[in-house]
């Protein structure tokens, strides 16, 4: 989920061949669910396993979802899924003593999403020596060892998907700016590669900036009022994030050219489904934690059975538009602050 809360952790079209397991998701307590009653199971290991699952915020609905992604997908396998364990702002030390709190109770899996991709490795370092699953969600961890699977968007794909959207959009000609995050995160790195790499398609657009301002609404705002002013044929803005394009937004009504100049996004929390509604943001790309966490129960199950796991796996993501925004398909790829 690239919001810059979590640069360092975040038409219908699938752009990943690893779909997640469709699985009918119940009402869940407090986003928790509980192992049913032992019959039938056998000596499937996946029965009655437990599952811990941490993640670098509480309260984004990003995370919530793949909390309760997992817990519907364990569910129905009869495992013990926990409620989500996080603190507040991404405080990676705060999350390393959530986890070590959370690894007492010896669970036979955790789900885990860090922080910061060096330090986030340490909580889990006794996990792995004591045998637990760890499943690393949508941040992946520098050392590839304290983990069994990586589950993540696949964003260079996703950023060449939005981006042809958006080239089309105008024309396939014209003037096109970029705003990203953080340069040297690699989150945001694959998201303007492919943005980059998508445009070699269309040899009339011109690319005239593509700029990392820092992490302000303010700072962003006028960044692309700035923009706006040096390059007054602009065309359209690619951002890779919802405060980048919260940020973009302002100005674009400032200069009383929303519509005129098309913008693009990525995800769908609340920020950017505003947007798209009020016709501001034509298109977002919309991840899926839902199935990020249907997927890591997936790879936890086929351990546990001593299936083969995967080292990697892309997760589901979709073209949220804003002609669709309000449809049955736009409502289901809310990002929601609650499993329903």
């Amino acid at each position: 989920m690239n919001s810059t809360a979590s640069t360092t952790s975040r038409s219908r079209r699938t752009l990943t061949a690893a779909a997640a397991t469709v699985l009918l998701l119940g009402p869940l307590a407090a986003c928790s669910s509980t192992a049913p009653e032992s019959g039938g199971a056998g000596d499937d290991p996946v029965a009655g396993a437990t599952i811990a699952i941490a993640g670098p915020q509480s309260g984004d609905p990003y995370y919530v979802q793949v909390a309760c992604g997992a817990q519907a997908a364990g569910a129905k396998l009869g495992m013990d899924v926990g409620e989500l364990q996080a603190p507040q702002n991404q405080n990676q030390a705060q999350l390393t003593t959530i986890v070590q709190n959370m690894l007492t109770n010896a669970p036979d899996a955790l789900i885990y999403t860090p922080a910061d991709p060096v330090a986030g490795g340490i909580p889990v370092q006794s996990a792995r020596a004591d045998g637990v699953t760890v499943i690393d969600v949508d941040a992946q961890l520098d050392d590839e060892e304290l983990y069994d699977s990586f589950i993540a968007s696949n964003h260079y794909e996703g950023a060449k998907e939005i981006t042809a959207y958006l080239a089309e959009l105008i024309g396939g000609e014209g003037q096109i700016a970029a705003i990203g995050s953080l340069a040297t995160n690699p989150i945001t790195q694959a998201r303007i590669k492919g943005f980059e790499d998508a445009l070699e398609e269309y040899p009339d657009i011109e690319v005239v900036s593509i700029s990392y301002p820092e992490i302000s609404a303010d700072v962003i705002q006028a960044n692309a009022a700035s923009t706006l002013v040096k390059y007054p044929d602009l065309k359209a803005i690619y951002t890779t994030n919802y405060l980048n394009s919260t940020g973009a937004a302002v100005a674009l009504r400032n200069a009383n050219v929303v519509g005129a100049v098309k913008m693009v996004s990525w995800d769908a929390g609340a920020a950017n489904i505003e947007l798209l509604e009020e016709g501001v943001l034509q298109a977002t790309v919309a991840q899926q934690p839902f199935a990020m966490g249907e997927l890591a129960i997936e790879q936890i199950a086929n351990q546990l059975r001593g299936d083969e796991v995967s080292k990697t796996v892309d997760a589901p993501v979709e073209i949220l538009t804003s002609e669709d925004v309000d449809t049955p398909k736009g409502e289901s790829l809310r990002y929601k602050t609650e499993c329903s």
